[in-house]
């Protein structure tokens, strides 16, 4: 019978070092003083222990690495009450030792592993201490990992938590005050991490912990205790998570980031919790924002969005509080600080709340403070402003936009860097995308981005190129009034970077749509056979990918007269059986869909592709039954080939292929098809 104190949840112990389902390394076994057969006969935790405590650093490496394993053999019961205990011993042990520390680490990452899958967040609370001895470590990475697992787990602690009374509450309560208290600045860095999820915890769940306004409060004390330390780490941890912070003070479950990009509304910020913003955590921001240590301030400024939000994006408060911080960030001496306020910028710029002809003023002159930006002396500011165009177009609008910032991009095109100029491609390419960018119409994209355009294409850097080319599709309506960008693209089709050849290919179907039919004939039709002839097989997959496209612009009979009889030719040519493959790939592709419009193939054209392809169950080379097997799958689910051709010609194919063929792949992607008639 099963013992009343053991977890549902915990798993059948699996006895051996062969639970993890791995022999026993050779340097395993030297590392370990016993033979062989004790080593297959022994259990997975005395094993864990043996090679932990062996001299080789490579063999307690390689059992921290299998600790989540180790747990999963043990069960959850043994886990909690042995293996947790373990660790922690260990970890006093190798307080003060360096060489450990690699160890430290992945045990900080294994232990998230263990949670929730083998040990539920209900019964995951013997792992706090643990966590909290490794978040006083003083090797860096082994603390944020601490922190990081720390703040997976504790949200997980409830509900469904059968604890004393005050667990997990005071636990953690426990926990926040030693380590915002402690002597030494290791500990009070990670406090800073810690308290925005533990204030966020006594939020979710404040009706059942004992006096959580008071709780609270003292959590709030600590932080800004922690913004005021001596230390300069300390602060710059505490101005790291003040973003966070703010926002579990006001009680908001997304980050501003995200609701500013996501474009929703402004969640209700309960009365009280906005005045505790306003009167204990914005001062926290000016003094961080201001400190004299630039690490501090760059890191304070980022969090500007954080408390606009918080302060419920009311323009009449931001406009006094935050406001001055980000004029402050613009003009600030330190090119930092300037950098990682502008890699937010649009973000800050949304949570200000400045929206309407009211706020016109104010509008503007946080326009003018991004213009400045797009100007600044340093590469590095610029290229990080210059990716908030697209964003700051759709929150200030077109008037804006053309007053502010077009007049800036031909000198930003025109950047010595060549990070800023790929940047301003990309966001250029952003303001065309209706997900990103809503406010620009066609005549400015014609006005103001088609001189960039013909310049990028031009560049001498591919990666600028690409940035065009990978998203011209979305302009592709006005491809018909850009003369010079439509022979930039046909010159590039002979690029040296196969790259530019891809997107190219993946292009020239939308310039079929754009300048007709007879313009492809004349123009792309040629350099649509050499993409297709391409030596990159990705390139060649442009060409497969586009021929959808192709048929719903140009149709069944124009498919037959132009493109048929060159890939027929082509296949019959080929010395390279990888030249069939990209033929037949192409006409299966033929019997997908454009995007969501279903395409309607013509039976003439149909019959062609089906004799193309029973002739491709006939290749010499494997791999070309096997993609002649796979088309006709494809074929045979659109629907759209004649019963009579299905019966007498695909299925009876298929079959004897079934039958007589030897390699198994072929078998199998035969009988795929033969089931996709069914």
């Amino acid at each position: 019978m099963a013992d009343e104190g053991s977890s549902a949840t915990s798993h059948a112990p699996i006895a051996g070092p062969l639970a993890s389902g791995t022999t026993p390394s050779l340097t395993l076994a030297r590392s370990l003083n016993c033979d062989s057969n004790a080593l297959l006969s022994m259990p997975p935790f005395d094993l864990f222990v043996a090679q932990l405590s062996s001299d080789s650093t490579e063999a307690r490496v390689d059992a921290m690495k299998k600790l989540s394993i180790v747990g999963d053999a043990m069960g959850t019961k043994d886990t909690i009450e042995k293996l947790i205990p373990y660790l922690n011993d260990t970890i006093a042990k190798s307080e003060d030792s360096d060489e450990d520390d690699e160890i430290l680490l992945l045990l900080a990452g294994q232990l998230a592993e263990l949670v929730p899958g083998l040990v539920p967040g209900y019964e995951a609370m013997p792992l706090v201490p643990t966590l909290e001895r490794l978040c006083c470590i003083d090797e860096t990475v082994v603390r944020d990992k601490a922190v990081e697992t720390l703040n997976k787990i504790v949200p997980l602690l409830l509900p469904g938590g059968r604890y004393e009374d005050g667990m997990p509450f005071g636990l953690l309560r426990a926990t926040a005050q030693r380590l915002a208290s402690a002597d030494w600045f290791t500990a009070k860095v990670s406090a800073a991490g810690v308290l925005p999820t533990m204030y966020a915890f006594w939020n979710a769940h404040a009706s059942r912990g004992a006096a959580a306004d008071e709780v609270r409060r003292e959590f709030r004390i600590l932080f800004k205790d922690l913004s005021e330390d001596d230390t300069p780490m300390v602060r710059r941890s505490a101005a790291k998570n003040l973003g966070r912070f703010v926002e579990a003070v006001a009680g908001l479950t997304e980050s501003a980031d995200d609701m500013i990009k996501s474009g929703v509304a402004q969640p209700a910020v309960a009365d009280e919790n906005k005045r505790l913003v306003t009167f204990e955590i914005v001062p926290i921001f000016q003094a961080l924002s201001a400190d004299e240590q630039d690490s501090v301030r760059l890191l304070a400024v980022s969090c500007a969005g954080s408390v606009g939000c918080g302060l419920a994006r009311e323009p009449g408060v931001t406009a006094d509080v935050v406001l001055p911080v980000v004029r402050g960030g613009c003009a600030d001496l330190s090119w930092r600080v300037r950098h990682n306020l502008s890699k937010v910028f649009a973000t800050v710029t949304g949570s200000l709340g400045f929206v309407g002809s009211k706020h016109i003023a104010r509008q503007t002159e946080v326009f003018k403070l991004f213009a400045g930006l797009l100007q600044d002396s340093e590469a590095e500011v610029r290229a990080a402003a210059v990716e908030n165009i697209a964003r700051m177009a759709q929150l200030g609008g077109a008037d804006l936009f053309q007053a502010h910032i077009a007049p800036l991009l031909p000198a930003l095109s025109d950047d010595l860097v060549m990070e800023v100029r790929s940047k301003l491609a990309q966001t250029l390419m952003d303001c065309c995308d209706p997900s990103i960018c809503t406010t620009l119409t066609d005549e400015i994209i014609l006005q103001d981005f088609r001189p960039l355009l013909e310049n990028f294409l031009n560049d001498e850097f591919a990666e600028v190129q690409l940035h065009i080319l990978s998203k011209l599709s979305r302009v592709s309506h006005l491809l018909g009034q850009m003369d010079v960008v439509v022979n930039s693209i046909l010159q590039m089709a002979r690029a040296q970077n196969w790259r530019v050849r891809d997107a190219v290919g993946r292009l020239l179907p939308f310039l079929a749509e754009a300048r007709g039919v007879s313009f492809f004939e004349d123009h792309l039709l040629e350099p649509w056979l050499k993409i297709m002839s391409d030596q990159v097989a990705d390139v060649r997959a442009a060409c497969i990918a586009g021929m959808p496209k192709l048929l719903s612009v140009c149709g069944s009979e124009w498919i037959m007269q132009e493109i048929l009889p060159n890939y027929t030719r082509m296949y019959d040519e080929s010395h390279s059986y990888l030249t069939r493959i990209t033929v037949l790939r192409s006409f299966a592709a033929l019997s997908e869909q454009d995007g969501d419009k279903a395409l309607k193939i013509s039976d003439a054209l149909m019959e062609q592709i089906v004799s193309l392809m029973l002739r491709g169950l006939t290749d010499s080379v494997p791999n070309v039954r096997l993609i002649a097997a796979r088309g006709l799958g494809l074929v045979t689910i659109s629907g759209q080939c004649d019963s009579g051709v299905m019966k007498s010609k695909i299925v009876p194919a298929l079959n004897d292929l079934v039958h007589q063929e030897q390699d198994i792949d072929c078998r199998y992607q035969c009988q795929l098809a033969l089931e996709a008639k069914v």
